[in-house]
């Protein structure tokens, strides 16, 4: 966890306690976490299995991250892009068991995932937008070019 790594645990847990008050409050806000972390856990997965290493995981003063190399081919880049917000998805319909705090935790997974897709600068969609069309928007460099040797 980097210095202002902090951050994002603190506000989770309060959060959470604002929410549901000292009882629930506090494994709500430990929820919420882990869906932040499981996020990149999904990101970091899907890079595994396409081969692409994963050097770094941690949470940040602007959440959670992971730093990992580039696929090599656009199409590893958009499903590593989408398996965090995936994760996200999916995480909210087991949470909608959990008692007590299971449907408003999952709700915040879910627009994570959702909100995560959308394209706006650093966000997941952005990356899935700029190698489905393999352009670059200004001042944004290319993500995963494709390698194209003469032949």
């Amino acid at each position: 966890m980097r210095k202002s790594g902090w951050i994002w645990p603190l506000l989770c847990i309060v959060f959470g306690i604002r929410l549901y008050g000292w009882g629930w409050g506090l494994a709500a806000g430990l929820l919420l976490l882990a869906c932040l972390l499981l996020h990149e856990v999904g990101h970091m997965l899907a890079a595994w299995a396409l081969g692409v290493p994963v050097r770094e995981f941690g949470l940040c003063l602007v959440g959670a991250y992971n730093r990992r190399a580039y696929a090599t081919r656009r199409r590893d880049e958009i499903l590593i892009s989408f398996a965090g917000p995936l994760m996200n998805i999916l995480l909210a319909f087991v949470l909608v068991f959990v008692p007590n705090i299971g449907f408003q935790v999952g709700l915040c997974s879910l627009l994570l995932g959702i909100v995560n897709l959308i394209p706006l600068p650093s966000s997941d969609g952005l990356r899935i937008v700029k190698n489905i069309f393999g352009t670059t928007i200004p001042g944004t460099p290319v993500i995963a070019q494709a390698s194209v040797s003469p032949q």
